[in-house]
C-alpha cells in the first residue's frame, strides 16, 4: 500500500457509478422508473412528471424526500418500484473484486439506494459478500447525501474514525461532508457532472476509473 494511504482502515465507496461505469446505463432506467411512478401517483402526463421529478429532487436531494415530505409517500414501496430496474448491462468483474480485496481495513458502502438494491447491483458486478455493510437510505433516516448529518449517522452507527477512512464517490458534491470529518477524498469523475465550481477544498484526488486507481495505489509514487 501507498505509504500515503497507509493510515487509512476503512474504505467507503458509493455505489452508483462508483462501482461500475456510466455505460451500464441502470441509473437512465431509475430516473425513468421515478418518473413513471411520479406519473402513476398523480395521474398526469410524462413531461409533468418528470419535471415534478427534477423539482423535488433539487428542493429535496432525492425525489422520494419531496413526495415524503409533501405526499407522505411510503419510502419503502416507493424503492422497490423505481429500483426494479434490468442489471442486464452490469457484468462481474474479477479484477475489481480483487483490487477491492486487497484494500487492508474494513470495506463499506454508503449509498442513496437502499440496500436490496445495493445488493442486486453487488451481486451482478460480482462483488457480493465482498464490503462488511451496507449504509443506505434507510438508515440516514431518508436524508440522502449530501446532508452531514448522514455522514454523522454513518461514521456513528459503524464506528468510523474519519480521519483513518477513505471515501470514493462519482459526484463531487457528496465528497464535501466527508472532507469535513477529516476524511481522505476520491472522485471518480466520468465527465458528466456539472460544473460547479473548484472541487479543491474537498477533493484529494480525481480518478477517471476506480480498478485503474486501485491497481496503481500499491505501487505509485509521489503523495495524493
Amino acid at each position: 500500500m501507498h505509504k500515503m494511504l497507509s493510515h487509512i482502515d476503512t474504505w467507503i465507496f458509493d455505489l452508483d457509478l462508483t462501482l461500475y461505469t456510466p455505460d451500464a446505463n441502470i441509473m437512465a432506467q431509475v430516473r425513468d422508473r421515478i418518473a413513471l411512478f411520479v406519473e402513476k401517483h398523480f395521474n398526469i402526463g410524462s413531461d409533468e412528471a418528470h419535471q415534478i421529478r427534477h423539482t423535488y429532487w433539487k428542493k429535496y436531494g432525492t425525489t422520494l424526500g419531496g413526495l415524503m415530505a409533501e405526499h407522505k409517500v411510503d419510502p419503502h414501496g416507493y424503492l422497490d418500484f423505481v429500483h426494479d430496474v434490468d442489471m442486464d448491462l452490469l457484468r462481474p468483474d474479477p479484477d475489481l473484486r480483487r483490487q477491492i480485496t486487497s484494500l487492508p481495513g474494513r470495506k463499506l458502502i454508503f449509498t442513496n439506494a437502499d440496500a436490496p438494491y445495493a445488493d442486486r447491483v453487488l451481486a451482478a458486478r460480482g462483488l457480493d459478500q465482498l464490503f462488511e455493510d451496507i449504509f443506505d437510505i434507510h438508515r440516514m433516516q431518508h436524508v440522502p447525501k449530501p446532508a452531514a448529518t448522514s455522514y454523522d449517522r454513518l461514521c456513528a452507527e459503524l464506528d468510523i474514525n474519519p480521519a483513518q477512512a477513505l471515501f470514493v464517490e462519482d459526484s463531487a458534491h457528496n465528497l464535501a461532508p466527508a472532507k469535513a470529518l477529516g476524511m481522505t477524498t476520491i472522485w471518480v469523475n466520468h465527465g458528466t457532472e456539472a460544473d460547479s465550481g473548484s472541487t479543491d477544498e474537498y477533493v484529494d484526488l480525481e480518478i477517471a476509473d476506480l480498478k485503474d486507481w486501485l491497481s496503481s495505489i500499491h505501487t505509485m509514487e509521489g503523495a495524493i
